[in-house]
């Protein structure tokens, strides 16, 4: 694991320098440059994989330049496909390139961003999932890419685009290619990009998940490949040089990660709490799943002094607004977990979006069903004349008008919220135009079934654009390498290869419900999902953090002022908790940024 950096096309050595130091932390063992007039390279190496071989990064082989964050899990098979010697991963990645040409990623069983540079041309590509983050900038002739965004804004000044505003209040980031710098870009999931000699751009993708044939007609054929391909995709990832560990909540989905972990070797388990918050403390149903696949376990107490101190650390790591409030204690929980001398952790993210894990995806679902009313013009027009700012006001608004209901399980603020707190005119179901991309690739794909929507989506935003991008950053942070197993791409494909009203039909998690029976206690299997929550909003009021928000809009007049004092009212009666932490975040940023 490790962060990228290179600039193709003239550079001042000493400033490239300066930014490539930016992301010391992603590789605290080692740093190399390869440097020449036209290009300057380089990486940090956190080393996990052949942790004794000396440093194979970047390669400069065959007039190539070639360098990758990631790690590829079958590397050794691959190896024995090209008919070479497995040094490293990354070895064997350029070699599968240089036999395949682009189509060596298809290839590759990982989590990886990669960068190709020949003849002063650049090509990025990025894996399959968005695990692994890569951004880019074409300027006055120089292409600049880096693992984060500081690095790039380390070269140029920051030019804040306003119109992500909406993009970020709808799905709490900035939806790819885009970001909050209107001329920095990030690498697509399962994308090639590509810049010319003559720096001219474009985008191929290279995966996608829709165009998976559906082969799987039956239950039991579904869940006995999938747990096949989950059992193989657990020991892919169980490092063999380095101390590793896994989250557990002591919900079914890291708990299954954990058991399955734990099936192969001694494990170590970490989990958080809130004392005095015992409906958000899931710490003792952690501990009962630890002690019943016999892991050692470490669990931390985590108070409104650490949720203060630990979040100024985090704005200082931030390089955009970013709305999850999940982040803070994960970034405790990792500084704690890099005390332990722990260098790999599982997670358990990914299951919800595939399995259907979700409520409201069940509320959906129901809400589909009235579009085959024949008579819904008065319903429609009724709705239209008595507004509500609460969600489910703008889904049956939605539904009745004949647009796209589900725009992600990430969405905060709907459009006409937007536009009654927003000091911008946002148009009606603007929303749909940051995910429209998503929306074209599933209608030529010609599934149509709402499941396959959901999932697909979620896989895209909520997990690509905010939990896998908040799992990266705050591990990365901590100099500790995350892996997802249920994010496999075999176990993914699996799952678009069964047919959708046989994925319907198992909802919620059914079928990680069956194959969790062989593993953990009935108990954990059948609680009732809690949802990850803590008092942040509570937290931040006691503490005045609040205030920020309007010395930030008395300075920069970003809201309408009567909608955003309602909603801080609404706040104070423990509404819209989600939502003010995302202007929060976002004034904090500002701040920060300008002033």
């Amino acid at each position: 694991m490790c962060a990228i950096f290179g600039i193709v096309g003239r550079y001042d050595t000493a400033r490239a320098q300066r930014a490539f130091e930016t992301l010391t932390h992603r590789g605290v063992d080692e740093s190399h440059v390869i440097k020449n007039e036209h290009c300057f390279l380089g990486l940090h190496r956190l080393a996990i994989t052949a942790i004794h071989t000396p440093h194979t990064q970047p390669i400069q082989k065959e007039g190539l330049l070639f360098a990758m964050n990631g790690e590829i899990y079958n590397y050794l098979a691959l190896a024995e496909e090209l008919g070479i010697e497995a040094k490293s991963d990354t070895e064997v990645a350029f070699a599968a390139y240089r036999q395949w040409g682009d189509r060596f990623v298809e290839k590759l069983r990982g989590m990886f961003a990669i960068a190709i540079i020949e003849n002063e041309s650049l090509k990025l590509f990025r894996d399959p999932f968005g695990k692994k983050p890569l951004y880019y900038t074409v300027m006055e002739g120089q292409v600049i890419f880096a693992s984060e965004l500081k690095a790039i804004e380390a070269l140029k000044p920051l030019e804040f685009d306003r119109e992500i505003l909406p993009c970020y209040l709808s799905y709490q980031a900035a939806v790819t290619p885009r970001t909050f710098d209107k001329n920095v870009f990030q690498v697509g999931a399962g994308c090639r990009v590509t810049v010319t000699k003559s720096r001219e751009i474009s985008t191929d993708r290279y995966f996608s998940l829709l165009d998976t044939p559906i082969t799987l007609h039956t239950k039991k054929e579904a869940i006995d490949q999938i747990h096949q391909k989950l059992i193989e995709s657990v020991k892919l990832r169980l490092p063999g040089e380095v101390k590793y560990g896994a989250l557990l909540s002591g919900g079914l989905d890291s708990s299954l990660i954990a058991a399955l972990a734990a099936s192969s070797a001694p494990l170590h388990t970490f989990s958080i709490g809130y004392e005095g918050y015992e409906k958000h403390d899931e710490r003792p149903y952690a501990a009962q799943v630890a002690a019943h696949i016999g892991a050692t376990h470490h669990a931390y107490s985590f108070t409104r002094e650490d949720f203060l101190e630990t979040l100024e650390e985090i704005l200082g790591i931030l390089d955009e607004p970013f709305a999850d409030p999940a982040m803070v204690p994960l970034f405790y929980l990792m500084k704690q977990i890099r005390k332990e001398g722990i260098k790999v952790v599982l997670t358990g993210d990914g299951s919800d979006e595939l399995f259907l894990g979700y409520r409201t995806y069940k509320e959906y679902l129901d809400i589909e069903q009235l579009s085959n009313l024949k008579h819904k013009n008065w319903l429609k027009t009724y709705l239209k004349s008595h507004f509500s700012m609460h969600k489910e006001w703008e889904w049956y608004k939605r539904i009745l008008e004949g647009k796209t209901l589900f725009r992600s399980s990430a969405e905060l603020f709907t459009d006409l919220q937007q536009n009654r707190l927003l000091k911008m005119n946002i148009k009606d179901n603007y929303s749909l135009d940051w995910i429209a991309s998503y929306r074209e690739e599933l209608e030529k794909s010609g599934r149509n079934a709402p499941i396959d929507w959901y999932s697909f989506l979620d896989l895209k935003i909520q997990l690509g654009e905010v939990f896998l991008r908040k799992l990266d950053r705050i591990s990365m942070a901590q100099s500790i390498e995350a892996r997802t197993p249920f994010l496999d791409k075999e176990v993914v494909k699996t799952v678009f290869t069964t047919a959708p009203e046989l994925r319907e039909a198992q909802l919620s998690k059914g079928w990680i419900k069956e194959i969790a029976k062989t593993y953990l206690p009935e108990a954990i299997i059948h609680r009732k999902k809690k949802g990850f929550n803590y008092p942040y909003l509570e937290w931040l009021q006691s503490s005045n953090e609040l205030e920020i928000i309007q010395r930030v809009q008395k300075k920069h007049k970003i809201f309408n002022e009567t909608q955003l004092e309602w909603l801080l009212s609404e706040g104070k009666q423990g509404r819209f908790q989600h939502q003010i932490f995302s202007l929060y975040l976002l004034c904090r940023w500002i701040e920060r940024k300008f002033g």
